[in-house]
């Protein structure tokens, strides 16, 4: 199979250092592809294809692989999706929630494969009928160049990286009182109650217990209409779930280092926190979780789960909010911690017996093996393989 991988970010940015790994592990299966960039027909997620379908136009490809499934909506003037007319393969690979990457559900894309983070996020994108094929998998890691650092050894005790994206705003709050205004309400509640944090489940049961009626997959307008509002609710839950799980770990006192700036700022000087005021590529992440013991994942409901994945393979005990697939692939409680993140001081508590027992140290040991034996690009370029070949 020959595949053409879609580089549509800056060389820094994660989905581009993702297809560069993924790149390496078909080319280490033995599979044929190519790497092209374009990057500079993309802003704002505003794409220009001119460049790409004639690249494709020149070249003969099987399967064309996106992260983010940019460039996915592609349409010809006819309304008909470009790459179904060419004959290709398309797969689209999510690292987030769908609702936040619109090229994503185009419903023109029949011939359409798609990877998803998490089987909440697959159900998501069949309850809102989306065409196609899709699985759900996290993306890999690549072995270390070096032997990791001994876990004794590393200067870091707990640590997070993460982005402040300032205090979110309920703006639902400022409106009156309404059907739409009681569906956000009732969405970001269960959000935040919710240890799986589904979003269509907090969806579909508001719905419910409101009687309002709204279903997904029933109008395609209506769909985009409801996706619309809930991007509102969404977002608002993210952020302040990572606020106030690295605000439970600061006011613990237990030795904490945070990646980001903004965070000082927000939490104050503290005597058992260390911060990282600057901005670290994705690709210099691994040598920070390699100076650490316990990682923190956040969001790992909804999102990739990369900070996991890494970490893990860097040597470090991995300690996350619940995730479905993490849960799969870390298949021992012993090769990684969960926490309740609806549980107020829950993720302090777990952190504490990590550090403070021989515990972490082990699990550090297990989930690098685990890594090691599943979950590589290698591993992840042949299923994703295995997908595309299917008929």
């Amino acid at each position: 199979m020959k595949i053409l991988l879609v580089k549509a970010c800056a060389e820094s940015h994660v989905y581009s250092q993702f297809a560069n790994s993924l790149h390496g592990a078909l080319a280490e299966l033995g599979h044929e592809s190519a790497i092209t960039d374009q990057s500079i027909y993309v802003a704002n997620d505003m794409v220009n294809p001119a460049h790409l379908a004639r690249e494709l136009q020149a070249t003969r490809f099987d399967a064309v692989v996106s992260f983010n499934a940019l460039f996915g909506a592609t349409l010809l003037a006819n309304g008909a999706s470009f790459f179904d007319a060419m004959g290709l393969k398309f797969l689209g690979w999510q690292l987030d929630h769908p609702i936040l990457a619109p090229q994503s559900r185009t419903r023109q894309l029949q011939n359409r494969y798609a990877i998803y983070s998490n089987p909440d996020h697959l159900k998501f994108a069949r309850a809102i009928k989306v065409p196609g094929q899709g699985i759900s998998m996290l993306p890999g890691a690549e072995p270390l160049q070096s032997p990791a650092k001994p876990y004794r050894s590393r200067p870091w005790s707990i640590f997070v990286a993460a982005t402040w994206n300032g205090q979110p705003e309920p703006i639902w709050e400022k409106s009156d009182l309404s059907p739409a205004k009681r569906l956000l309400v009732g969405v970001a509640e269960r959000l935040l109650a919710d240890e799986a944090a589904s979003l269509l489940d907090a969806f579909n049961k508001t719905s419910d217990d409101l009687k309002l009626g709204a279903k997904f997959g029933v109008d395609p307008a209506l769909d985009d209409q409801i996706i619309d509002l809930l991007r509102f609710p969404f977002n608002y839950f993210r952020h302040l779930d990572r606020i106030n799980i690295i605000q439970s770990l600061a006011d613990s006192g237990l030795p904490l280092t945070i990646c980001g700036s903004g965070w000082r700022d927000f939490l104050g000087d503290r005597g058992n926190v260390v911060y990282l005021d600057y901005r670290v590529d994705f690709k210099d992440l691994n040598t920070l979780y390699g100076d650490a013991k316990v990682v923190i994942n956040l969001n790992a409901a909804n999102g990739a789960c990369e900070r996991a994945i890494h970490s893990a393979m860097a040597g470090a005990a991995v300690l996350s909010d619940y995730s479905e697939q993490l849960a799969w692939m870390f298949q021992s409680p012993d090769e990684r911690a969960f926490f309740n993140r609806a549980k107020t001081g829950d993720v302090a508590e777990v952190a504490g017996r990590l550090i403070e027992s021989d515990q972490g140290e082990t699990m550090a040991g297990l989930g690098h093996q685990r890594v090691l034996e599943a979950g590589l690009w290698r591993h992840r370029a042949a299923r994703m393989v295995e997908c595309l070949s299917a008929a």
